[in-house]
């Protein structure tokens, strides 16, 4: 098993709870990207798919990838997979505070511009895990809900959980790696 780490708009490959679970992963011999994609402040769907191919040319099946992102990483995460050739496969992707939608706000827009081609998404993934709070100042819960819908999931509830990430009380995140060891 492999993972790959997508951090947040502003944010880098240590972000919230990124940095913990790098190390809780790497602690138990399991190879972990998390780079620190460019321009963060005002970042380019483009830029940051370059940036993934560079740290990894093909997401071969045997690799048992499992994807994990937050925030802007979940879209990011979404389009990496309407990429993929048809040889191309993951294990497993994990949305935390995720979105599909324009959020309203310009520097992210390049990112939801387009439709998503959901059934290449779900076809590209064998598992697929969507967790949202009730309380994001960001993104509301229906979006959560929406996203676990059109991927064809249950979205697990993180309850009073804020934008899951640094700010809300999140350096460390027990349920990813519950998540994790359940992807079978």
């Amino acid at each position: 098993m492999k993972v790959f780490l997508f951090h947040c708009w502003g944010g880098d490959g240590r972000s919230c709870w990124s940095g913990w679970l790098a190390d809780e992963l790497r602690a138990k011999g399991i190879e972990v990207i998390a780079p620190d994609f460019p321009e963060r402040a005002n970042p380019h769907i483009e830029d940051w798919l370059t940036e993934v191919r560079n740290k990894v040319k093909t997401f071969d099946p045997k690799d048992e990838w499992i994807l994990i992102g937050h925030s802007l990483g979940c879209p990011t995460i979404l389009r990496l997979l309407e990429t993929f050739t048809e040889k191309e496969k993951v294990k497993g992707i994990i949305l935390v505070a995720g979105f599909a939608k324009d959020l309203m706000i310009p520097e992210l827009q390049n990112f939801v511009y387009k439709p998503f081609d959901w059934e290449k998404i779900k076809s590209k993934a064998k598992k697929v895990f969507v967790i949202n709070s009730d309380n994001d100042p960001f993104i509301e819960l229906s979006e959560g809900e929406r996203l676990a819908k059109m991927l064809g999931c249950e979205m697990t509830l993180e309850p009073k959980a804020g934008h899951i990430n640094e700010g809300s009380g999140f350096k460390k995140y027990d349920r990813l790696l519950q998540i994790i060891n359940s992807i079978n």
